[in-house]
């Protein structure tokens, strides 16, 4: 079941507790490092570390620059692949080959799920181009966390760049890895490769294994896609190479990791049911006490002694005590230190059965397509799920990296790219399970660092998670020293009819965070401090932009003569959409936002119109504003607001807040004095002391103009006034109706290559649900894509081909 906000809420504040607590009270590992020991451990730590994960569904894979990408956003846990109800915004950013930015958007998500799109600029170059997605949240851990995605942008209205060929010898990656992490001497030891062209696809060739005298030793060849493995024992004193022949290239020598004292951690099958465990070590004595930890997805499954007898020892694990997917098999010694880690993979059993149903596999152009989509689970039972949709044109069908079920299961939880990961999880021969535990062996990773967890160091979270809004980050400096100014209270407000406010409090490093709400599309912040107090400083709005980023890069861009017939039918298809449905591409939906102010309802609001109109703002104000008395000594004016203060019946004056147009007037009045009362439309009172956040007032007094944007009223020049793009406005899919014989003879062209777009679809617990959309004037191969996941953590795709002729 879906987790309520204030479920998630109070989950990450007892996380903050439990950091409190361990502040306090944590002590050191007892010197008898046992399974108790780590078990508690790790589960402290698993809880003060909530993680989430996204997955992105784009509606195709290949674009042309002057198109649109469309994207659904699923936030889930990490440890559940359950939607997760705990972040509120994402950001979203295509990443080009130096890894710099080139697009970026703030996108709103609401239970789990979220959606938006970009607009592919024609200038960007042709390339292959990295989509990333990531939380406020998840900038605490690696950027080898983030969602990242290989997007294929051709720009067919620019020259094609020259490019210099390349020695493709030089493009090969080849790779070695001993099974448990280290190559031990006069232990039998499983050392896995991996070798990838400058694609990141596996290659095929032959090595030879070498020692120090150029003895041959063994060859090995790739098992499937470049990764392979085998077996031999190093001897003490002895360095080993591996030289690599490739069809058409020359040799390759590779260096093998050094040989070590230490341990062996083994994994096998035995037979269907159990897991036989090898442990070897050469190091410390021969009979010696160790500890086997395994944990899945972070929650334990395992935590035993195990004593080496004469330096090994050989038990068996019932796989049933292990859980779906990923398990990390890791051996502590009795001081707590890891020796050797090993990675296990059970293939899910669960899965969510999403099919696609038309009613006929061609269609004419012009014409309603109706298609039924059904949701089960594995043993064929109806089931929820939240989905999303895509129609586009293409002559091959998507691959399976771009599946949402083989990223949760794989892709996430691997470091690196994977080859054609549904390989791995729909087939399950022999042949497939060798292959399986090779890309454990090849792509092992974890999401901490054990010390971390068997220390007492508390996690340092310098980004809290967005779990009410988009918080707006800045920096107060001090500008007579350029030094950060902590303890400094500042306000952020947008100017405009509808009133944003809010306010923060500076901490030691100067960093202030301004926890916004309903704050969409393209805006002007401006950030100040109250200059009557804090005249000596000035704030700097900060990129809420990770500035890290993954290891994998996009790779050079190759492109098949194949696809020269469907790149010139999708420029033609692009050119004449922008051409005659330009208006109609950006088209926008209206937000659905709360337009009172943040003090709701005001004890008295003035409406200028309804009044004499006088010349100036001193006039409106003694005349028949009562609450409001004006003060004057020579040219220096003061404006109070009259309250009655709780318990007391007695009136008193004291100084408000000033706000026009959103943005507050820090001065005793002398600037709303003399500020035009016929550019004013109303004025609201608050005559009573009001609390919001880290601000509080004394009263309020909020002018508003006719134009909401603060005509002719110049602000003070320290303050810091910023253009900021807030959480993206959802565009409207364009997609035109021919249901009756008026609207399909329309002669304006439609050459749309996406028919269909929907990221909202929300399937019953029936399993069942009908969309509709109509052909364009293509003529051309289309595919239906559908991925999905379910309330209980399900994932899964499916996918059908259509053919559209005249």
């Amino acid at each position: 079941m879906q987790k309520s906000v204030k479920t998630v809420k109070q989950k990450f504040f007892r996380i903050l507790g439990m950091l409190l607590l361990i502040a306090c009270f944590s002590d050191a590992f007892s010197q008898s490092f046992n399974p108790d020991s780590i078990t508690k451990r790790f589960a402290e730590y698993s809880e003060l570390n909530l993680q989430e994960k996204i997955y992105v569904h784009t509606d195709r894979e290949l674009y042309l620059a002057g198109e649109i990408l469309w994207f659904k956003l699923y936030n889930v846990n990490t440890a559940s692949n359950k939607s997760i109800d705990f972040s509120k915004v994402a950001y979203v950013e295509i990443i080009d080959k130096n890894q710099k930015p080139v697009l970026q958007a703030k996108i709103a998500i609401d239970k789990g799920s979220g959606s938006g799109s970009l607009y592919l600029p024609v200038s960007l170059s042709s390339g292959n181009y990295q989509l990333r997605a990531y939380t406020s949240w998840m900038k605490n851990f690696s950027p080898d966390f983030y969602f990242e995605k290989n997007i294929r942008l051709v720009n067919t209205l620019a020259k094609p760049e020259k490019k210099q060929a390349l020695n493709e010898t030089l493009n090969y990656d080849i790779q070695f890895f001993p099974e448990g992490g280290n190559m031990v001497e006069s232990l039998p030891a499983k050392l896995a490769f991996r070798g990838i062209d400058s694609q990141g696809k596996g290659i095929d060739f032959k090595g030879t294994l070498v020692d120090q005298n150029n003895n041959s030793l063994l060859s090995f060849k790739p098992l499937k896609f470049g990764i392979g493995s085998f077996s031999f024992t190093p001897e003490n004193g002895k360095s080993y190479r591996a030289l690599i022949e490739i069809p058409g290239s020359q040799t390759i020598v590779k260096e093998l990791p050094t040989v070590k004292t230490g341990y062996i951690l083994q994994l096998e099958n035995s037979g269907a049911e159990q897991i036989k465990v090898k442990l070897h070590a050469n190091e410390g004595s021969s009979n010696q006490q160790l500890v086997l930890f395994v944990h899945t997805r972070q929650e334990k499954k395992l935590s035993e002694s195990v004593n080496l007898i004469g330096g090994k020892a050989e038990f068996l694990i019932e796989k049933n005590k292990l859980a779906e997917g990923i398990s990390h098999f890791t051996l502590f010694n009795t001081s707590g230190k890891a020796l050797a880690e090993r990675l296990y993979f059970i293939r899910p059993s669960s899965q969510l059965n999403l099919a696609i149903k038309a009613e006929k596999s061609a269609y004419s152009t012009r014409k309603k397509v109706s298609i039924e989509l059904l949701s089960k689970d594995e043993k064929g039972l109806e089931i929820d799920a939240d989905a999303s949709v895509s129609v586009f044109a293409s002559n091959a069908n998507p691959s399976d990296e771009a599946d949402i079920f083989n990223y949760l299961w794989l892709k996430s939880d691997l470091k690196g790219t994977i080859e054609s990961p549904g390989y791995y999880l729909k087939n399950k021969d022999g042949l497939a399970d060798e292959a399986l535990d090779n890309l454990m062996l090849t792509h092992g990773w974890r999401r901490f660092v054990w010390q971390d967890v068997i220390s007492k160091n508390i996690p340092a979270f310098g980004f809290i998670p967005e779990i009410d809004g988009h918080i707006v980050h800045g920096r107060i400096i001090d500008t007579r020293t350029q030094a950060p100014a902590k303890n400094i209270l500042a306000y952020l407000s947008l100017p405009g009819k509808k009133l944003h406010l809010y306010g923060a409090r500076s901490n030691s490093s100067g960093l202030v965070s301004f926890h916004t709400r309903d704050i969409y599309g393209p805006s002007e912040f401006v950030a100040q401090t109250d200059t009557q107090q804090d005249s000596t400083y000035k704030i700097e709005i900060l990129s809420p932009f990770s500035k890290e980023y993954s290891s994998t890069k996009p790779y050079e861009l190759i492109l098949k003569e194949d696809l020269r017939n469907q790149l010139f039918t999708q420029s033609l298809g692009s050119q004449v959409q922008n051409v005659y449905s330009s208006n109609k591409l950006r088209t926008f939906y209206p937000t659905l936002v709360d337009s009172s102010a943040f003090y709701l309802k005001p004890d008295k609001t003035y409406l200028l119109d309804n009044f004499v109109r006088f010349n100036t703002m001193e006039e409106v104000l003694r005349e028949y504003v009562v609450e409001v008395p004006v003060t004057r000594q020579k040219d220096d004016f003061s404006v109070w607001v009259t309250v009655r203060p709780h318990l007391v019946n007695i009136p008193k004056s004291v100084k408000p807040l000033i706000i026009l147009d959103g943005v507050p007037i820090f001065d005793s009045g002398n600037k709303i004095i003399k500020y035009d009362p016929k550019k004013v439309r109303s004025l609201d009172v608050v005559a009573q002391k009001y609390f919001l956040g880290a601000l509080n007032f004394e009263g309020i007094l909020n002018f508003t103009t006719y134009k909401g944007n603060l005509p002719d009223f110049q602000l003070d020049t320290r303050a810091t006034i910023v253009d900021y793009e807030g959480l993206q406005l959802k565009r409207e899919f364009y997609s035109p109706v021919y249901e009756t014989a008026a609207q399909t003879e329309i002669r304006l062209p439609d050459f749309r290559n996406v028919l269909y777009w929907s990221p909202d679809i929300k399937i019953n617990s029936d399993g069942k649900k009908t969309i509709s959309f109509y052909t364009s004037d293509q003529e051309n191969n289309y595919t239906v894509m559908l991925q999905g996941i379910s309330s209980s953590g399900k994932a899964g795709s499916a996918s059908l081909n259509i053919q559209v002729k005249k």
